[in-house]
């Protein structure tokens, strides 16, 4: 058996220039989840890490707080980062939104409304911010299906039975372990990847060959600073 803990990075940079970093408040989500994991005991065989600046700070500064002066022996994986396409389409985003007063309305809107968000992706996609050819589209989505299932496979095979193992990634890829453990609809997976919360804590187990459910899009750590403002999406 083994305990997959997926924490979605920090808030990132959404409507900056540069998408991929964490904002002050990523940073200080971050150092909650690190003080969360410390107070309650909560350590780890294994600490994995996609390679995309947030994904690597967002690591860097949690297990900092569970560590101290310690070494922190981050195993960075590329294979966990988030569609390539995803993260293309944030940075373009920025000089749209200058443009355009409907995306910039609605940018207001995105530290209260997280629907906000998915209203920008839906306004930018009918500009063509995302590739438009259906068949290239979904050729992309299954090689990013292939690619989430054959990271956790390889890290299930690396760590051994009885382990307990984090991985610092995005959204994406941890509504495609969820597809693959719920056997969810492509619908219901794009809907609970709009629901996680940056730093939320979704935990699987594997186990007898098969993922399960144990918690999903947990923010503890973050609800118990009675601060409103902390919770976000992006």
């Amino acid at each position: 058996m083994i305990e997959i803990y997926l924490i979605r990075h920090g808030q990132a940079s959404f409507g900056q220039p540069a998408y991929d970093r964490l904002s002050l408040l990523g940073e200080r989500q971050a150092e909650l989840l690190g003080m969360h994991f410390y107070k309650n005991g909560i350590r780890f065989d294994a600490v994995y890490s996609g390679a995309l600046r947030r994904h690597v700070q967002t690591a860097t500064i949690a297990m900092n707080q569970v560590n101290g002066d310690g070494p922190l022996n981050i195993i960075i994986d590329a294979d966990f980062n988030e569609l390539d396409s995803s993260d293309q389409m944030m940075n373009h985003l920025y000089a749209v939104i200058q443009e355009d007063p409907t995306l910039s309305e609605q940018m207001k809107q995105i530290h209260t409304d997280h629907g906000a968000i998915r209203r920008i992706f839906d306004i930018a996609e009918k500009t063509e911010m995302m590739p438009g050819d259906e068949t290239v589209r979904m050729r992309l989505v299954q090689q990013f299906k292939d690619r989430i299932g054959g990271a956790i496979d390889n890290l299930v095979r690396k760590v051994g039975d009885n382990k307990k193992v984090v991985v610092f990634t995005s959204g994406g890829p941890t509504a495609v372990a969820l597809r693959q453990t719920l056997d969810t609809s492509r619908e219901h997976t794009i809907r609970l990847g709009w629901e996680l919360r940056n730093t939320s804590i979704t935990v699987l187990r594997h186990d007898q060959e098969q993922l399960w459910l144990v918690l999903f899009n947990c923010v503890a750590h973050l609800e118990a600073q009675n601060d409103p403002d902390l919770i976000t999406y992006i």
